[in-house]
């Protein structure tokens, strides 16, 4: 289960089938849903997220509602329908209301991560976030074992199955089978594919072989060069966005060890474009053009939560304070 990266961060990436969801059947409503904490409420994202249980199904869930942005397009014609103002204040040439809007203007996109494990339960719960560095002893010796340990395997059945053409094959924008070079580009679930000065999509390369960008060295640079280029190409193609309004980045350390880059739109408030997480593919390019081996000789640093299992791999060898 995935793409629920970064929205408080929170694969990344559309809608989900039932099936894909964990869900035999789609849901119709959260009456079924029962409220078991809230793990976060970000007022500047207008979202918030639950942990809970829904009604005939076993494990935990947690579902995240995010109030749509507003269309452009159409916001002229949307707000002088059937509008209602009350006053809150006036002052001089200032003056505040509640507005009550046309029921269009007030949907909100309703995503449902189940089963959900303690990561995605993590994942949307506000804690304490630590800077970590990971030099490349760190990776071979902390990173890496844990990465194969817990986060490979089932973990990723989701990726394999899209490459596999099994799942999502209806959501997929553009294939590139090559062996080498290939990825596959589809919508991550944080986009509502409405609006495309929010747009969030994927590329997810279909060798299996590079979980993230550890594992990046110069013979890579013509898959990275094709994913630049042509997810460009083929989003401009697709939703009219260019190249110069999208940010291409990887995130590191990833929400999902397999490698795949994130496109936004650079006025898309997306989660883990932050220093401490987001890589511009441009720059990753640029530094194996320098250094073949810039990513397996450099220490790099990023931002953890310290309840995730990495982080508490890194205190248990001396590498990360225990406390807050």
């Amino acid at each position: 289960h995935r793409r629920a990266e970064g929205m408080a961060e929170q694969k990344g990436e559309g809608k989900r089938t039932a099936e894909e969801a964990g869900l035999t059947e789609p849901l119709t409503s959260l009456s079924g849903f029962r409220l078991d904490s809230i793990l976060g409420s970000y007022p500047g994202k207008k979202l918030i997220a639950l942990a809970g249980t829904l009604e005939g199904k076993e494990g935990k869930a947690v579902v995240i509602l995010e109030k749509k942005s507003f269309d452009p397009d159409t916001i002229a014609s949307d707000v002088m329908q059937g509008n209602n103002l009350q006053l809150d204040f006036d002052n001089a040439e200032y003056a505040s209301y509640n507005a009550e809007l046309p029921s269009n203007l007030n949907r909100i996109t309703c995503s449902v991560i189940h089963p959900a494990t303690d990561k995605h339960i993590a994942k949307f719960s506000k804690e304490s976030i630590h800077m970590l560095a990971e030099s490349p002893k760190a990776y071979t010796s902390v990173t890496l074992p844990y990465v194969e340990r817990e986060e490979l395997g089932k973990r990723i059945a989701w990726v394999h199955n899209i490459i596999n053409g099994e799942k999502e094959k209806e959501r997929v924008i553009f294939r590139d089978d090559d062996p080498d070079t290939g990825f596959i580009l589809l919508p991550d679930m944080k986009w509502d594919q409405e609006s495309a000065s929010q747009l969030y999509c994927l590329a997810i390369v279909t060798r299996r072989d590079l979980l993230s960008l550890r594992s990046l060295s110069t013979q890579h640079l013509p898959l990275l060069r094709n994913l630049l280029s042509t997810g460009c190409a083929e989003l401009e193609r697709r939703f009219g966005v260019k190249s110069h309004h999208l940010r291409v980045y990887l995130h590191y350390q990833p929400t999902f060890y397999h490698l795949h880059v994130h496109f936004t739109h650079e006025q898309s408030e997306a989660p883990g474009i932050e220093a401490g997480r987001a890589h511009l593919l441009a720059d990753v390019i640029d530094n194996l053009t320098l250094n073949p081996n810039y990513y397996q000789e450099r220490t790099l640093h990023f931002s953890s939560r310290t309840s995730l299992g990495l982080y508490k791999e890194f205190v248990a060898a001396g590498l990360a304070p225990g406390g807050e």
